[in-house]
């Protein structure tokens, strides 16, 4: 009867033994299905924090942020292509005003040699017949040939002119002095 009774608690031993066993390896495979998981083609799902239509929206202005990102790289690159057409018309504007200044300044010079041959002229002249021409010339043209001409001259011209016109050019003159 002791063997008997050894032989039970024996084949008692190893079913608990092989129970626990049975138990650790189904414990270990669910471990190392929860670590990696197997995943088919068809199952898989992303890993999201959000989900749902706060999902889609962020996904939505994320899409949006980047649609407009692009757009204004694009508008940065046409106004960069804009700002140096613009500098470029810019530089050739400035050579042209100074080509223009160049010629104003050329045809005002000129303009002065002529008006200062003709102040010499109406110089050589006597007063009474200079003052009968000028009497005819338009009050401004005939305020800068006087204001050309030598002063004394000038002033024996001018006392031979019409009361009116003398005033006239007298006052176109004054208002030369004022400008500058």
């Amino acid at each position: 009867m002791k063997n008997r009774a050894l032989i039970v608690l024996a084949i008692i031993f190893a079913g608990s033994f092989l129970g626990r066993l049975a138990v650790l390896a189904s414990e270990i495979a669910d471990a190392a299905t929860e670590a990696a998981p197997i995943e088919t083609a068809d199952a898989v799902e992303p890993q999201r924090c959000v989900d749902g239509d706060l999902a889609e929206a962020v996904r939505a202005r994320n899409f949006a942020l980047d649609a407009e990102e692009t757009a204004l790289a694009k508008r940065k690159a046409k106004l960069a292509v804009y700002d140096a057409q613009i500098e470029k018309r810019l530089s050739e504007l400035e050579g042209v005003n100074d080509n223009l200044r160049a010629t104003m300044d050329e045809h005002r010079a000129t303009q002065n040699a002529d008006i200062a041959k003709l102040a010499a002229i109406y110089e050589g002249m006597k007063p009474k017949q200079a003052g009968d021409i000028i009497n005819e010339m338009d009050p401004k043209f005939a305020a800068g040939l006087l204001a050309a001409m030598n002063a004394e001259q000038a002033a024996q011209v001018v006392a031979t002119l019409d009361s009116k016109k003398a005033y006239l050019i007298s006052i176109i003159l004054a208002n030369r002095s004022q400008a500058l």
